[in-house]
């Protein structure tokens, strides 16, 4: 799982979402299965855990006139982060695929020892998955280049239709025997560690040795290693064989979706909410950003929602009331200073962000949602007394 500095646009949001993804792949939990099926069918399957308050996206980008293959990537917070550095997983109509496993920083690896790619770091990932189709490219490519800044705190988990699996990371590189089955999740595969010291790979080895691989174990394997109270975000199961994905997610609780990266190259480069998973397989109204018409709130109407809110991934928010509207300030000393436009919705002028104050009935706290293109992007909570996840 990563998250490299990105160089976009100067956009405000742009801004925002840099300032909080500084450093190169979070640590969060994930697993990761790769098998091979008795009929042939390489499958894949990923859990990935993440903090609440999170939006998740899926990034299709179908094939151009000077690559090879189309793809989808998965994101956070926002759909421009499926775009670069900041991709947390992803697989091209080849059939290759990858994702990442947090794992401890690796201290004794020096990234100038392999080139800069010419391209820089933010066109790392978008390479791979428009321009190669086997785990041995993959492997060809960080022998040669690496990421200037990073990838040492994580594990790369690549397979390929070819059913080829290996793993990539700062401790060395890994290709499994053919026919051979490949677990990962937080602990250092290259760098020799005890699997048996996280609790998710003993299980998920179990269920490969005992079922073999298919749908249906793939799925149990999701659900049995989905962190309960940790927060396992969404789970993406691949046939690489037909092209097939199944998607499911703490956002859309009890709906899974069953859909094919044909299809989904075949509707043009577009990006989905795990908020809304069924909107891969059903259209939906498009819907144009319009800047809200500006509101006069009471001071006191204002001051309701000041206080200290806080996300885990996202880190302190204080919320105040200055000259009859909000300003946010964050970690980083930076204030967006929004305009109301009603009771409880804000806004940020000449930018597509919208800001809504809610109470959550579930934690019994004052909420505040930021939204990006009408896409919900995350929640912080408020938190003036005591820390919140």
């Amino acid at each position: 799982m990563k998250k490299y500095k990105s160089k976009l646009t100067n956009q405000i949001i742009i801004t925002l979402i840099i300032c909080f993804l500084l450093y190169p792949f979070s640590n969060f939990a994930c697993t990761t299965v790769s098998a091979i099926a008795r009929n042939g069918h390489v499958w894949n399957a990923n859990n990935e855990d993440g903090p609440k308050g999170i939006a998740n996206f899926l990034n299709v980008f179908p094939k151009l006139d000077n690559t090879k293959y189309g793809y989808f990537t998965l994101s956070y917070m926002s759909p421009r982060n499926g775009t670069g550095g900041s991709i947390q997983g992803g697989m091209n109509e080849a059939g290759l695929t990858f994702d990442f496993d947090a794992i401890d920083w690796v201290e004794d690896f020096d990234p100038s020892n392999r080139k800069v790619f010419p391209s820089g770091n933010d066109a790392i990932l978008p390479h791979i998955l428009a321009n190669m189709s086997t785990v041995e490219e993959v492997i060809a490519f960080f022998t040669t280049y690496w990421f200037q800044n990073g990838f040492r705190g994580a594990q790369m988990h690549v397979a390929d239709r070819n059913g080829r699996f290996a793993i990539i990371s700062a401790s060395g590189i890994q290709l499994v025997e053919k026919g051979e089955n490949l677990v990962s999740t937080n602990f250092d595969i290259c760098g020799k560690e005890d699997g048996s010291s996280c609790w998710r790979y003993p299980i998920a080895k179990a269920k490969l040795a005992e079922y073999g691989a298919s749908l249906a174990t793939m799925m149990d394997i999701c659900r049995a290693t989905s962190q309960k109270t940790g927060g396992t975000m969404y789970s993406n199961i691949q046939n690489l064989s037909t092209g097939e994905v199944w998607l499911f997610s703490q956002h859309n609780p009890g709906i899974t979706v069953h859909t094919n990266i044909h299809e989904m190259l075949r509707k043009g480069q577009k990006s989905y909410t795990f908020n809304d998973l069924k909107s891969l397989i059903e259209e939906r109204p498009i819907t144009q950003w319009t800047e809200p018409h500006s509101a006069k709130l009471a001071k006191e109407e204002i001051n309701q929602f000041s206080g200290v809110y806080h996300n885990y991934y996202i880190g302190k928010i204080i919320v105040e009331e200055k000259e009859n509207t909000i300003v946010l300030t964050f970690e980083d000393g930076m204030s967006l200073p929004l305009i109301p436009s009603s009771t409880n919705i804000f806004y940020l002028p000449k930018e597509r962000v919208k800001v809504e104050f809610e109470h959550d009935d579930e934690r019994d706290k004052m909420a505040i949602k930021l939204y990006e293109d009408n896409y919900w992007s995350f929640t912080a909570w408020d938190n003036s007394s005591q820390s919140n996840n």
